[in-house]
């Protein structure tokens, strides 16, 4: 169960802590780091050893193609179930939403789109080059999630960290993606089959707290998405050139590059 309260608490909360980030970013990180992450700086694996294909390319549509779908079906889900209109005050607790849920948890903690995303704005929260190629690992995510992101912010006092503390547990991943966990409606409870007595493992979780992670996840996906779209075209729209350090044929070796924004497709490429 989650109210209404709690619910616009946490969207408060997480809405805070993406721009705290994103203003920490415009005002320490070099301009061109961030530039290259507002317009989707990237490397296509599949341009690599074609000599007239640069890899190293903008506008990452790719990506965005890739969890289109699951995000649309997540907008769809939360404005099915979490809507709050006509004076309700409470989601009360559903074994079927739940289990939905779970899946929606675990698309957003495996999507390597958003996991690229939040560890390039982990690098330049540390005034790190941009990094346009991003390995995600295929194990061990959770090592990933802890070390390489959300520590990282951690490390510049970013209320983000607290909000990746907030939403994601190894335990409830692990569990859910292995269907190894039971719902038990009596004690309203989910239970975790994974359980290995580890300090920093979980057993259990309440009903009521797995709706609050979940609302956690649900807001930074949802958020993070929209806050970088809302700063790339106020960036664009603002000042239509850009300058980005663009890699030649390596990360190593950059080159100035102009990029320019176009209001029809908002979105920015080398070329007017």
């Amino acid at each position: 169960m989650i109210t209404l309260a709690d619910f616009k608490s946490i969207e408060g909360e997480v809405e805070f802590a993406l721009n705290q980030l994103f203003d920490h970013l415009e005002a320490k990180a070099l301009r061109h780091n961030y530039v290259a992450f507002l317009a989707d700086g990237e490397y296509e694996h599949d341009w690599s050893g074609r000599s007239r294909l640069n890899p190293y390319s903008i506008d990452n549509r790719k990506d965005r193609y890739k969890d289109e779908s699951r995000l649309n079906f997540f907008i769809h889900y939360m404005r099915t179930f979490y809507d709050f209109s006509g004076g309700r005050e409470v989601i009360d607790d559903d074994e079927y939403r739940i289990t939905l849920e779970m899946m929606i948890y675990c698309h957003a903690w495996e999507s390597k789109p958003i996991l690229k995303k939040l560890f390039r704005l982990a690098e330049l929260a540390n005034y790190k080059s941009y990094p346009w190629h991003v390995d995600v690992p295929e194990m061990s995510k959770h090592s990933y999630i802890r070390f390489d992101i959300r520590d990282r912010f951690a490390a510049r006092g970013l209320i983000v960290a607290n909000v990746i503390r907030n939403s994601f547990h190894t335990s409830l991943r692990n569990a859910f993606a292995h269907s190894e966990y039971q719902i038990n409606t009596r004690r309203k409870v989910i239970l975790l089959d994974t359980y290995k007595g580890a300090n920093w493992d979980i057993k259990e979780i309440s009903f009521d707290d797995w709706s609050k992670r979940f609302a956690y996840t649900s807001w930074l996906v949802y958020l993070l998405h929209n806050i970088a779209a809302t700063r790339k075209t106020t960036m664009g729209i603002v000042n239509p050139e850009q300058l980005i350090l663009h890699p030649k044929s390596s990360e190593k070796h950059l080159v100035a590059r102009h990029i320019y924004y176009d209001t029809y497709r908002d979105s920015f490429s080398f070329y007017r």
